[in-house]
């Protein structure tokens, strides 16, 4: 399994919300972020979008999607110099899951929606990827992503049985794609999504992720990636920014994680699966990367979730 299939499978959305949006021309929306994952998809119209850090405006016409990971504001507005309205209170002009606001020009609809999920599940994914995810109609989009589009337009544009349900798991597709279309054309400059590009790099990452419990070694993945163990050693560091066992000690600790969530695994049991001979050796590794026992991270987990906190939130 690829590591980015590895972390998607495991993503859980806690809580998720849309609305369809009409925005008569003057308009414009100001978002202080959301501890959330935020998309807006252009359904007709046209706007402009500033987000966070990100001073250039960025034009939005029909089939462009937008996704803010964390707690990142933006501005967005049909011109510049138009009123900005808080989206909290645009937000308490909703009727059902519609919202109409602005002035009496031309009108501009978008899907707007909103999903929770674990952070510790996809921690190694928020860390490789830009706050901001703008997607343009124009760029290489396959079917499968433009036909999630699709059917989330359709879904929120009427109320029908079973809608908030079927929209639920069109964010989950609608994510996913996103991510893929938006590695598959913008070059990341370093991390495991990078890695993942490199014809070499991605044969080794691909090895460990289908097999971790394997003793691997610098020289191993070397021979897996076709290189010599010097060339492969600086490639994957100048690539993936880190040693390559330094990014395996990581995403083996994560997959513990993941597996100590199961109150029933015994920790020496998740010790062998994430591939380490010895619990002893294991417990040090999670100490230093973790900060905390694999114990005492399950108990503060087992809390986590009974009390409905993430302290991992963005």
């Amino acid at each position: 399994m690829d590591p980015l299939s590895e972390i998607l499978s495991s993503m859980r959305i806690r809580k998720a919300g849309f609305t369809r949006l009409t925005a008569q021309s003057p308009w414009g929306l100001q978002s202080d972020g959301l501890s959330a994952i935020q998309f807006v998809l252009v359904v007709d119209g046209s706007g402009i979008l500033i987000a966070g850090s990100n001073a250039n405006p960025i034009p939005l016409s029909r089939g462009d999607v937008f996704i803010i990971l964390g707690n990142e504001p933006y501005r967005l507005f049909d011109r510049e110099g138009s009123p900005l309205a808080a989206c909290v209170d645009v937000e308490a002009m909703r009727v059902g899951n519609q919202i109409k606001f602005g002035g009496d020009g031309p009108a501009t609809t978008f899907v707007c929606g909103f999903f929770e999920i674990d952070q510790l599940d996809v921690k190694p994914l928020m860390g490789a990827l830009p706050k901001l995810l703008s997607l343009r109609m124009e760029e290489s989009r396959t079917l499968a992503f433009q036909s999630v589009l699709e059917l989330l337009e359709s879904e929120t544009a009427s109320s029908r049985l079973g809608s908030e349900a079927a929209t639920t798991r069109l964010f989950e597709l609608l994510f996913i794609h996103a991510v893929r279309s938006f590695t598959q054309e913008h070059s990341l400059s370093k991390g495991w999504l990078a890695g993942m590009s490199d014809r070499n790099v991605s044969l080794a990452i691909e090895a460990f992720h289908s097999d971790p419990r394997q003793a691997w070694t610098v020289d191993k993945l070397a021979k897996v990636a076709r290189m010599s163990r010097s060339a492969f050693a600086v490639r994957f560091r100048q690539t993936v920014g880190q040693p390559p066992l330094a990014y395996l000690t990581e995403w083996r600790i994560y997959k513990a994680t993941r597996l100590l969530e199961k109150n029933t695994v015994r920790i020496s049991d998740v010790a062998r699966t994430v591939g380490y001979a010895s619990e002893a050796a294991f417990t040090k590794a999670f100490i230093r990367l973790v900060g905390s026992k694999p114990s005492d991270f399950r108990r503060a987990n087992i809390l986590r979730k009974a009390t409905g906190t993430d302290p991992e939130a963005a």
